[in-house]
This record gives structure tokens, C-alpha cells and sequence, in this order.
């Protein structure tokens, strides 16, 4: 069962009550550590202590242990998200790799982003972020790689490539007899035969988007096409909302809402590459026509998954489409749980901080989704859930202070039945978000900082409140 992200202190415990740090002090000062630090996203391990030097000491104590192992932290928190989707049919395994990055004392003794001579300097991590397949839910990390890139390449231990098939193998491992439910996506770096070949023999299941074109074996002809050579299955329409880009000049534009008309291919084949062959399936959408001023969509995906009917194939590109959520991961990683703010003088002690901030990171998507579930069900076509879970109680995911609270400051009269899509709505505003573009759903940071004025505001009522109760004049 998910524990609810709203309360800091029970979400700790249940990521990381279970760590196994040798000492039982050790994982309650990391569950305490984690609860402040959820209940002041963002700041400073100094801010979240809120002045109680004991607890801030106790903090950096801990953060400074040689003993707390930060794999420890993180192996708690992956152990949780297996338990969570025990119940849960279907699994998606979202793959994807970012930097951290620093400039302060510690960067010295980090590896290489950029050039040898850039000042920024940093950890490579490659995350595997598990989402329920049908609702796409955050579940939770199953995985993370952590390494330093040296700045001779030739003095790495291993080539990096190497970390979509150790993922495979760790995930393999936690998820036991579960494995059969998850489908790994990834975008084309993961475009690598070896790993093909590796999850095709361990009859795992994938999605992979195209990189190389390699010849088909059937036909000769190189992968795309190929399958333009086939039958099309039909074609769908697809909406395409405005948003904010910068080209690859470095040139801000905007993009215009549209409506796009993909047509659908696909095949079973066989690929070769180097007098090796690996049999597998394949799905090609593109769009129609040559927008005004945009590049047309396509996607190219190498599956184990079903494609013979358009369903099955539309369903292998939702599936893929659920991809940028693990980018989403890295931006509430660094912009929201403020990773990179983190000015730790050692290694070890950053990456130890780091660790706990990325379990934070997936608890701010988690709470943006406890509010905005009923957008998503509508965006993925279920639109009775969608209807359903719209009308559920604000209740279900706020106190009654909470709700009270809200109703006063967006100036209304408790005459109605405060719902789920109410809340985020008025949480969202707190936050900034005006829906002049339409979308309906606020970004993360917008209501995190709506949740967070909300709970500043509630804690200054109940200061008032408790000293009202004693008597004090306010």
C-alpha cells in the first residue's frame, strides 16, 4: 500500500524506517532528518531545523558518518517501492540518466560534466523511476547508478554503456517473480544490440526508441524503411499543447497548440548487425503533412510487446510517451528538492544528502499527483475513473484544518462539499497558476509552493490558536 506524501513525518518512516545503517539511532536520525527536510523542500538542512541547534547538530553528524553508507539510504527507499507494487498489474520501468552539478569546494574532488576545465563539476546518476502502467502513477526509484566520470576516459573503469544492462540485472533482482509485470522504456541511448539482446534473453519486456537503422533482415532494407513498406495499421489524432522552447541555437520560441494526424506501422522482424541477428518488434508513428514552422512528430520503437492491431500499437506509444515523467523526476530533483543548492564539503557527505533529497524529489511528484490524478485518468482516455476520482473528498488527502483554511484564504463560503479537484485547483492558485494556456494542470513547483504557503499559513493559525487557548491577547 502507497503511503499518502502529505504527511513528511510518516512518509519518512515508511521510506526509511526499514534502513539498515547498523545502528537503529542511525535510521531514526535519518527518518527525522528526512521529515524535516520534507517538510521544508527546497531549503537548507539549516532552514529545516527550524532553529533547534540539537536537531541541526544531530543532523550534520549524521551527514558526516563514514559509517551510513549512502547505497544504505537508497536501498531502503528501493525496497519500499517494490513492496508498493506487489498489487499493481503492470509496471512501467522509466530509464534515464542526468547530472548533479557544483561549483563550490567540493566540485574539485567530483568528476568531469563538461570540459576538463569547466568549473562545474559533479555526479553522473542514471535513475530507473517505477510508474503504475495504467494510471501512471509514480510509484517510486527501483534503482539508481551513481559514478564520477574521470577526465580521461581511458582511466574509467568501465564504459558507461554498461549501465542499461546492470539496471536490468539490479531491477531483475529486487523485483524477483514481479519482473514479468515491468516494462523498461527508454529513449535512444538505450539503442544498443547487446542490451536488446540481454533483456530478449532474460524474456524481459521493453521499449526502446530507435536510434541506428539497421538493415532488416526479411527485407534488406534499413529499419524505417521498413516498416513504411507495411500495411498501415490506421492512424490517431493527437493534441499538442503550447509550450515554451529553446531551438537548438539557443534561441527561445514558442510553439503553438496543434493537432496532429499520425499514421501507424508495424512489424515483427529481424535485425542484423555484425553477423548477429535479433528478432523483436516494431512500431513507427509520423505525423501527416509538414506542420507550419515545427518538426513532425515521429517515434520509432523497438518492443517485446504485441503490435499486429492498432490497439496494441497505440498502447506501446502511451506507454513510451510516459517517458519525460523520469526527466520530471530530475527537474523536481534539482529545481523543487534543490539538489544542486546542496554545499556539503566532501563527497561522501553530499552524496549522502543527495540521496535522501531524491527520494523527496519523487514524494513532490507523488503529492502533485494525489491532486491532478482526475487531469491525467481524462488524458489517458479513462474518463469514468477520471469522473470518479474528481468527486472524492478533499478530505482523503487534507485535514480539516487544511480545508478550512483554504476555503478562508480563496474567500468562499463552506456551502458545498469541498472535492479532490477543488483543492488542487485552489492550492494551485495559492501557488501562482492562472490556466491561460488551457492545460489545466499547474507544474509541480507552482503547487508545491501553493502547498507550501498553505502550510506556512496553517501553522501560523495554530500558533494563534494555541495561544488564544492560554489566554495571550493576539
Amino acid at each position: 500500500m502507497q503511503i499518502s506524501p502529505h504527511d513528511p513525518q510518516r512518509w519518512a518512516q515508511h521510506i526509511f524506517g526499514s534502513a539498515q545503517l547498523g545502528d537503529v539511532r542511525r535510521t531514526a536520525r535519518l527518518v527525522t532528518l528526512a521529515s524535516h527536510c520534507g517538510r521544508h523542500v527546497g531549503k537548507s538542512l539549516a532552514a529545516s531545523c527550524e532553529g533547534d541547534d540539537a536537531l541541526l547538530e544531530g543532523s550534520y553528524r549524521f551527514i558526516r558518518n563514514p559509517k551510513v553508507e549512502p547505497m544504505k539510504i537508497r536501498q531502503a527507499g528501493f525496497e519500499r517501492t517494490v513492496e508498493i507494487a506487489q498489487d499493481i498489474p503492470e509496471l512501467l520501468a522509466l530509464e534515464d540518466t542526468s547530472s548533479l552539478s557544483y561549483k563550490h569546494q567540493a566540485a574539485s574532488k567530483l568528476g568531469k560534466l563538461g570540459k576538463k576545465e569547466d568549473k562545474s563539476r559533479g555526479f553522473w546518476v542514471h535513475s530507473q523511476l517505477l510508474l503504475n502502467a495504467r494510471t501512471q502513477q509514480t510509484i517510486g526509484l527501483v534503482h539508481q547508478e551513481w559514478w564520477l566520470r574521470p577526465d580521461n576516459p581511458e582511466d574509467a573503469d568501465e564504459k558507461e554503456s554498461g549501465k542499461w544492462p546492470d539496471a536490468s540485472a539490479l531491477c531483475r533482482h529486487r523485483m524477483g517473480a514481479l519482473m514479468s509485470r515491468v516494462i523498461t522504456v527508454c529513449d535512444r541511448e538505450a539503442d544498443i544490440f547487446d542490451y536488446l539482446k540481454d533483456k530478449k534473453e532474460h524474456q524481459e519486456r521493453f521499449i526502446v526508441r530507435a536510434k541506428h537503422m539497421r538493415k532488416v533482415e526479411e527485407s534488406g532494407l534499413p529499419l524505417d524503411e521498413h516498416l513504411r513498406s507495411q500495411a498501415s495499421l490506421g492512424g490517431y489524432e493527437l493534441h499538442i499543447p503550447q509550450k515554451g522552447m529553446v531551438d537548438k541555437h539557443g534561441k527561445r520560441k514558442n510553439r503553438p497548440t496543434r493537432k496532429a494526424r499520425l499514421q501507424v506501422f508495424s512489424s515483427s522482424l529481424t535485425l542484423t548487425q555484425g553477423g548477429r541477428t535479433l528478432t523483436l518488434n516494431a512500431v513507427l508513428a509520423e505525423e501527416l503533412g509538414q506542420p507550419n514552422g515545427a518538426e513532425p512528430i515521429r517515434w520509432l520503437l523497438l518492443t517485446s510487446e504485441p503490435v499486429s492491431t492498432l490497439e496494441e500499437a497505440l498502447k506501446v506509444i502511451q506507454s513510451y510517451t510516459a517517458r519525460w515523467r523520469v526527466e520530471d523526476f530530475h527537474k523536481a530533483w534539482k529545481s523543487g528538492a534543490g539538489v544542486e543548492e546542496l554545499r556539503m564539503g566532501s563527497v561522501d557527505n553530499l552524496e549522502r544528502m543527495a540521496s535522501i533529497l531524491g527520494f523527496s524529489a519523487v514524494r513532490l511528484m507523488q503529492l502533485r499527483e494525489s491532486f491532478t490524478l482526475p487531469l491525467s485518468l481524462k488524458k489517458l482516455g479513462l474518463i469514468k475513473e477520471a469522473k470518479e476520482v474528481s468527486q472524492i473528498s478533499a478530505s482523503r488527502v487534507l485535514t480539516g484544518e487544511e480545508i478550512k483554511l483554504l476555503i478562508l484564504l480563496r474567500n468562499k463560503k463552506q456551502t458545498f462539499e469541498p472535492s479532490l479537484e477543488w483543492a488542487y485547483q485552489e492550492i494551485a492558485k495559492l501557488g501562482g497558476f492562472n490556466d491561460t494556456k488551457r492545460s489545466g494542470i499547474a507544474g509541480w513547483d507552482t503547487l508545491w509552493e501553493g502547498w507550501n504557503r498553505l502550510q506556512d499559513y496553517l501553522r501560523g493559525f495554530m500558533v494563534a490558536r494555541e495561544a488564544m487557548t492560554s489566554g495571550l491577547e493576539i
